[in-house]
Parts: C-alpha cells; structure tokens; sequence
C-alpha cells in the first residue's frame, strides 16, 4: 500500500515523465536540447538528423514522417536550413516553433543556435508554446526557462573571459556555421571557403583566401564536423593557419555535446587551444 501511494505522490509531480509525456519533434538535436532544457521531463524529444550528419538537403523516411504526424510540438530553425520538414507538416495544424523568427539575421544565415544571446531571447517563446499545449505544466516551464536563460547568460561570460587573453583574432569557415557564435564573441571572419554548403571553391577563391590567411596571421580555419575537410585542409597546408575542426549540431551520447551549453563550451574550447597550442 506504501509502495502504491509513493508511486501515486511522484505521479503528481510537476516534471515527472509519464505516458502522457509531450511528444515534440525537432529538426536538429540542438532545438531538441533546447526543448529538453525547458521541458524537461514533461517532454519527450525526438531528432530527425541524426548526428555528425547535414541538414542541408536532409530528405525525410517514413519513420521520419510518422514521428512529425505524433507530435504536438514541431521545433525547426527555419530560414530555408530545414524547409524540408514544411511538405511534412502542410495542412496538418500543427504547433511549430521556428527559431530563426523574429530574430535579426544577417543574410538569412540560419545557425542562430550558435549564438547563447539569439537563443535567450528566444525562450520565453518555447516557454509559452509549451505551456499552451500542457497548462498544468506552466509553472514548471516558466522555471526551467528562467534557469536555462541563467545558464547561457552564464556560459556568455565563461566564454568571453577563456577568449579574452586569445592572441588569434581572425578566422576562415568552411562555411556560415560560425557567423554569429564569432560575432558574439569578438572574432572577426576573414571568409568562408564553401560559399554554398558542400561546393568547394574555384582556384581564384582559394588564392584570395590563402593571401588574406598570410596578411592576418594567427588564422584559425575552422572545419565542422560531417563536411568533407578537404579543402580546409589544403588550406590549412598551404597557408599556415591553424585548422580546427568544430561540432555545430552536437551530441546526444557525448557528455562534453549532449546539451546547448556544453556543446557552446566544447567549440569555444576547440577554438581556444586550437589557436594556442599553434
């Protein structure tokens, strides 16, 4: 009797998973990281791009589709990185939460997510979203909300201070993944070697990009995990500059990517000892 009243208590519990857990879908595993920060244990989470893997061109299974048709809540970036969920979820009525909305881009670059400011100010948004679909559970989102906001306001500051004393300045990307994280974090782009995700760069692009590497060093070049780095490392022979290879989707089963801070930590460090141990 005991046993089946503790079991009734925890059951009552703001944030205790249960069957009637919300099912949320998202593009990449970091908007699912982000809903798993704020929902917690009243959501329950499932990633269409597997990691390691591009969103850029991702085409949906059956699995896929079956998984969006179950979900209360649809999460995706938005400018045109994960149009590919839109034929999936026309006409269905779905929730979506897009998290390039409302936010200032710069050339429709999507990967916003990179950035802990773009994302904070986008919380309150997931926060309400959440709370429309599951009211009983309003009290524990707003919380949850507040600590994750705390958290990349946290990481903001641990982030500029490893960055502060770092003597490279300057970096070239494969390609726009790292606009804003850099941005945030004072580092100025000298390029990007792939203009479109995937096309590598004609010769003249790659002589502008070598003679600019040269002028500006300490470079870093920074190649993401899941692209071919052959370019990258061509010209990281070439030019000196010191090639870092980055994760911008993270990692479910790596403890140092599994969440939206850590994974900001894991990069920022990359970056850090990338450019000291040259």
């Amino acid at each position: 009797m005991k046993r089946v009243l503790v079991l009734f208590v925890l059951l009552m519990l703001p944030g205790v998973l249960c069957a009637g857990s919300l099912q949320v879908v998202a593009t990449i595993y970091p908007l699912a990281a982000m809903v798993k920060a704020v929902g917690g244990d009243r959501v329950e989470v499932t990633t269409l791009v597997p990691p390691g893997v591009s969103p850029h061109g991702f085409e949906l299974r059956p699995s896929h589709v079956e998984a969006v048709h179950r979900a209360s809540l649809l999460a995706k970036v938005g400018a045109h990185l994960d149009d590919w969920l839109d034929k999936a979820i026309r006409g269905k009525g779905k929730k979506v939460f897009v998290l390039s909305r409302g936010l200032d881009l710069d050339a429709g670059n999507p990967h916003v997510w990179l950035d802990p400011f773009m994302v904070e100010k986008k919380v309150p948004e997931l926060v309400g979203l959440l709370s429309q679909l599951d009211p009983s559970g309003t009290d524990y989102y707003r919380e949850r909300g507040r600590q994750f906001q705390w958290e990349l306001e946290q990481i903001t500051a641990k982030i500029r201070a490893l960055f502060a004393s770092m003597p490279c300045r300057c970096y070239v990307a494969q390609h726009g993944a790292w606009h804003y994280f850099c941005r945030r974090f004072g580092l100025t782009c000298l390029g990007v070697v792939e203009e479109v995700p995937g096309k590598e760069p004609g010769p003249r692009r790659f002589m502008s990009l070598l003679k600019l590497i040269k002028k500006h060093a300490p470079v870093l070049l920074f190649a993401s995990k899941g692209e071919n780095p052959r370019a990258m490392e061509v010209l990281a022979r070439d030019s000196g500059g010191v090639l870092v290879t980055l994760d911008p989707l993270g990692d479910p089963s790596d403890p140092e990517k599994r969440d939206l801070v850590s994974l900001l930590l894991y990069n920022a460090r990359r970056i850090y000892h990338g450019c000291t141990r040259r």
